[in-house]
């Protein structure tokens, strides 16, 4: 049913007096000409901060100092020589390789036999018979003449062409303090390793035919 006229002036006329009515100041416009009243001048218009109660800090008692306890002795281990003594000269020998000729080890087993020795009495005493002769001897005696001489062109010494050596695997035993005076001896000759020594030494020292 449409209303009349009268009642649609009515209704707008109640409506335009309910437009702020209830709402309190929350979006109630300003005053003509004037600043934004209730919750919305709080927008505009920053309020001022409101101060923060602090509570006061509670500061411990000082502790008092605790007198510093002394470190617990702690067991000294014994020496390394209470633990393990050192071995004597003769337990610290060694199986060492060394090669020679065949005629030099025929000639090697052969002395031994005879004499009653083991295989490294034998390369000590030829070590020994060298040094008495002089190794720089030793070591010009067990080189063989190049074959091919030139004065223009001097051919360098060869070591691994010397009278003595050879394909055949030979041991001894010597101890810590031998060695050390072999590796001298070695070291004397100019020759890169041991076996070369040895082998020289021996062809040098055994009875018979010398290698050629």
């Amino acid at each position: 049913m449409t209303p009349s006229k009268e009642q649609q002036k009515k209704t707008e006329g109640d409506e335009a007096g309910m437009s702020d009515v209830g709402v309190g100041g929350l979006f109630k416009g300003p005053p003509e000409g004037g600043a934004p009243s209730g919750a919305l001048a709080g927008w505009a218009q920053a309020a001022p901060a409101a101060p923060v109660a602090v509570a006061p800090v509670a500061v411990p008692a000082a502790q008092p100092a605790v007198p510093a306890q002394p470190f617990p002795v702690v067991q000294q281990f014994a020496p390394a020589a209470e633990l393990s003594p050192e071995l004597t000269d003769a337990e610290t020998a060694k199986p060492v390789g060394f090669y020679t000729s065949a005629t030099v080890a025929s000639r090697h087993r052969k002395y031994r036999t005879q004499q009653g020795f083991t295989n490294t009495q034998v390369v000590l005493l030829a070590a020994e018979a060298a040094a008495e002769r002089g190794i720089a001897e030793t070591v010009a005696a067990a080189r063989r003449t190049p074959r091919i001489q030139s004065k223009l062109f001097p051919v360098a010494p060869d070591d691994s062409d010397l009278r003595g050596l050879g394909p055949v695997q030979l041991q001894y035993k010597p101890t810590r303090d031998q060695l050390r005076i072999i590796n001298q001896l070695v070291a004397e000759s100019g020759l890169p390793d041991h076996t070369k020594f040895i082998a020289i030494a021996l062809d040098q020292f055994l009875p018979g035919k010398r290698d050629n």
